[in-house]
């Protein structure tokens, strides 16, 4: 073999080895991309996942936005009392006759509940009839019939219990709230689904100084005389209300920092919707910015509840 043939083969060992070379290196980098790409993909198909857990719609209730009445109120406790109790007097000085008064009975105005005899030995006078001063009910019974009595002796006392009435306190603070003539709603563990109507009808004059609280009045009618002397009455001052109020359930608002805030729904995405609030009582409170009656609003208390959220309605249908 001369010298060129010798060179000639030397570099084609050369170009074939380093084309060998390559081809392997190729191959090995292919095997690398594919062993990676299946690393990616399986990355990828966790990544999916993840993002289908975060997109999946958050199950919540709805509510409208509605047109109502409301009202702002102060609740405070008291106890029954009726008129001051009036004593049946006699007004002679004699011998009880003729009475048969117990605790209990009903009696009208100027009925004759008993007589007083006069008479002293040897002489004899007319008796004296003894009369129901008012109409009411037999409170209490102080004398036995055959007993002497005098005319400033009572006999007994009288009460008009259809005449009832609350004495509560209101403290310092929501005095300027109160005046004669507003509603108050009653009610008594008795009667726990019946609401009982009052009236606002007396202020006292003065503070009282050691308890910083103003003594208020309240009259209301127990027609079917259910309602007893001493018993305990839950009291609601009604001090305003609105009529054609904007409502949404107090379940519905949130807050943060001084600011209220709602969720609008739409195409069952919802939105992050500022709101400016009126009245408000356990249940419910009044817009009176930010929100049109109709709204379709979140009310379920979430974590998961952020502007553009994706949401499914549970109770529609319900609103």
């Amino acid at each position: 073999m001369n010298k060129n043939n010798y060179k000639r083969n030397i570099a084609k060992a050369i170009i074939v080895t380093s084309i060998s070379l390559l081809t392997l290196t190729s191959c090995s980098k292919v095997t690398g991309m594919l062993t990676g790409t299946s690393d990616e993909t399986t990355n990828i198909e966790t990544t999916t996942t993840e993002t289908e857990l975060l997109i999946k719609p958050i199950s919540i209730n709805a509510a409208t936005a509605k047109m109502g009445s409301i009202n702002s109120s102060i609740e405070v406790g008291g106890t029954v009392s009726s008129g001051n109790a009036v004593a049946i007097l006699g007004e002679a000085t004699g011998t009880l006759k003729n009475f048969s008064l117990k605790v209990g009975d009903i009696v009208k105005a100027d009925e004759v509940l008993a007589q007083i005899d006069p008479s002293r030995p040897g002489m004899n006078y007319k008796m004296k009839d003894v009369k129901a001063p008012i109409d009411g009910t037999v409170i209490g019974v102080t004398i036995q019939e055959g007993s002497m009595v005098a005319p400033s002796s009572p006999l007994g006392y009288i009460e008009d219990l259809s005449d009832l009435s609350i004495k509560v306190n209101i403290i310092e603070k929501y005095i300027a709230q109160v005046k004669k003539g507003q509603t108050v709603e009653i009610t008594f563990a008795a009667f726990s689904n019946e609401v009982f109507e009052g009236t606002v009808t007396d202020m006292d004059p003065t503070v009282n100084t050691q308890t910083k609280t103003l003594g208020i009045t309240i009259e209301f009618e127990d027609p079917q005389s259910r309602i007893l002397t001493g018993m305990y009455a839950s009291n609601k001052i009604i001090i305003k209300t609105i009529d054609d109020a904007l409502l949404i359930p107090s379940t519905a608002v949130f807050a943060k920092e001084n600011s209220f805030y709602v969720y609008t729904i739409k195409s069952d995405r919802i939105k992050k919707n500022p709101i400016k609030k009126g009245l408000e009582t356990y249940d419910w409170v009044q817009v009176t910015e930010g929100l049109e009656k109709g709204a379709v609003i979140v009310n379920t208390r979430s974590s998961l509840l952020g502007d553009g959220a994706s949401v499914s309605i549970q109770n529609k249908g319900a609103f």
